[in-house]
């Protein structure tokens, strides 16, 4: 079983194909509560290196994706591998992906683990335009097989643009977190599956933002913090791409931005500005009805221009 521990290992990592001809995953079946792991197969969509060109990548976007029939549980991955000890419950559902709350392991250091588990047809909420793909991957070395198996928009190129959309957000999780950023932690990615700190206690998971009752000095310390988050991303040359309420979750006074696996490359894509000042707009547009006062085309222009001149500072 291939775990991805960095982006630069994945990008390393031997093609799909022939992961699929050498590597099984094996485990016994187990049951767990809320959740029934099966036997794992064969883990076909870890590893592999990152898929070339803006316009393969968009075109196999627009495939359906492969079946989840053929993917192997990454629940179970997680229970054989050591890392989680029981999944306790069902935390969220939703387009792109379900979340569990997991018992940790006690070598892991924690007490609780979310789990992320990405649906196959990830392309169904995004549709992962060129507004997305756009400068993905011009950082990266072409390989001139894996191009032409996105362009067919065939299974193995499918299963690729899959895994990169998975592997995305764990990179981002990572450079991010160390950076200081208020994300979860990352703990493990295996397959679709993408182990990660919980927010939250046992008695429930943090709440999102939107229906958080603030006062206005509440609302400025944490408009504030949301803004410092988003200076720290571009800092790292990341614009989160669909920043708002509802991917912003609340706990014990502070934010934790969640969701990041369509994050926009800030140097690379020419959208980007764009993309930055409706995060903005989305973070302004919620914090103004509570007492703060903002001008979201302002901050927008001025960060994007401090980042232009590498002059942006991160308080």
């Amino acid at each position: 079983m291939f775990i991805q521990d960095s982006w630069e290992e994945a990008i390393s990592y031997r093609s799909l194909e022939e992961a699929y001809d050498s590597e099984e995953v094996r485990g016994p079946k187990s049951m767990v509560r809320g959740h029934t792991a099966v036997r794992p197969g064969r883990n076909k969509v870890d590893g592999g290196r990152r898929v070339t060109t803006d316009e393969n990548y968009e075109a196999a976007l627009l495939g359906t994706l492969v079946g989840a029939e053929e993917l192997s549980d990454p629940l179970q991955q997680l229970l054989d591998t050591g890392y989680i000890t029981e999944v306790i419950s069902r935390v969220k559902s939703g387009k792109e992906a379900t979340v569990y709350c997991c018992r940790a392991h006690p070598s892991t250091g924690r007490e609780l683990v979310a789990a992320k588990v990405y649906e196959i047809d990830i392309a169904a909420h995004y549709r992962m335009s060129k507004l997305y793909a756009d400068g993905r991957f011009r950082v990266y070395k072409p390989d001139s097989r894996q191009e032409r198996a996105i362009k067919s928009g065939k299974k193995h190129g499918r299963e690729m643009v899959f895994a990169d959309w998975v592997g995305q957000e764990y990179e981002n999780l990572h450079v991010l977190h160390a950076a200081g950023a208020d994300v979860p932690a990352p703990i493990a990615q295996c397959g679709p599956g993408i182990l990660m700190g919980y927010i939250g206690d046992a008695t429930r998971p943090a709440p999102m933002l939107v229906g958080a009752s603030l006062s206005a000095a509440e609302a400025q310390r944490l408009f504030d913090q949301a803004m410092r988050n988003i200076r720290i991303f571009l800092a790292k040359d990341r614009v989160h791409g669909d920043l708002s309420p509802y991917n912003m979750l609340l706990w014990k006074d502070r934010l934790v931005i969640i969701d990041l696996p369509q994050v926009v490359h800030a140097r690379w894509n020419d959208e980007a500005f764009n993309v930055l000042k409706r995060d903005i707009e989305n973070v302004v547009d919620f914090f103004v009805r509570r007492g703060v006062e903002a001008s979201a085309s302002q901050l927008a222009v001025e960060m994007w221009t401090e980042y232009r001149r590498a002059e942006l500072v991160v308080g």
